[in-house]
């Protein structure tokens, strides 16, 4: 019956939000051939046949962590130029998006520790975000310099790679340190010389 189905569809929803978050947890703490799909199910709170019935196996879940991080990411973009005046305000807020996004969200760490270990079979899915955000970095350079809030002497592609190099080290740094929790600090620092940097004078 529609009326039984609807809060079975329901469960299922969430028992797969679950699992996912659990796994995100899991795979930031630990690598992915260390993690076991017990490990996933005891982060969860529930039982492995409610995971199994989800999940076919700890590959699956692991992409659907790496989907997961990939949407959440994406997200912080969008919403990084939502109300901004300027290309560089955008890329400062987007730069204290995502810092903040990590630090928080144990979904995008874990993707992001899954998409930096070699020999996990995920290659096809983990694809690095530093290769996108370089991308998103030169667009931002290009519309900063036409709307004049970048200088126009820049070189695009070597300042689109110093700056992706730097958030990368500061992600890199922080994750060793302290999982990530001094990252937003390390933005907001990084945000200064940027615009000292990039504005015109």
């Amino acid at each position: 019956m529609p009326s039984a189905t609807r809060p079975m569809q329901q469960r299922s929803v969430e028992t797969r939000a679950a699992v996912i978050l659990a796994a995100g947890v899991v795979f930031s703490k630990m690598s992915y051939a260390e993690a076991r799909l017990k490990d996933i199910s005891e982060e969860a709170g529930i039982s492995p046949g409610s995971m199994y019935f989800q999940f076919g196996n700890k590959q699956d879940i692991a992409r659907a962590v790496l989907e997961s991080q990939k949407q959440r990411m994406e997200g912080a973009l969008e919403s990084a130029f939502s109300n901004v005046a300027s290309a560089i305000e955008g890329m400062l807020s987007l730069n204290l998006a995502l810092a903040e996004l990590i630090a928080s969200d144990p979904i995008v760490q874990g993707g992001i520790k899954l998409s930096t270990q070699p020999g996990t079979d995920l290659e096809q899915d983990a694809v690095p975000p530093y290769l996108e955000w370089y991308e998103v970095i030169k667009e931002l350079l290009e519309a900063g310099i036409a709307d004049g809030s970048v200088r126009s002497n820049i070189d695009i592609n070597e300042t689109a790679e110093l700056l992706n190099e730097i958030f990368l080290g500061g992600q890199v740094l922080s994750g060793i340190e302290d999982a990530w929790a001094s990252l937003p600090t390390r933005a907001a620092r990084r945000n200064t010389f940027i615009r000292n940097y990039l504005e015109p004078v």
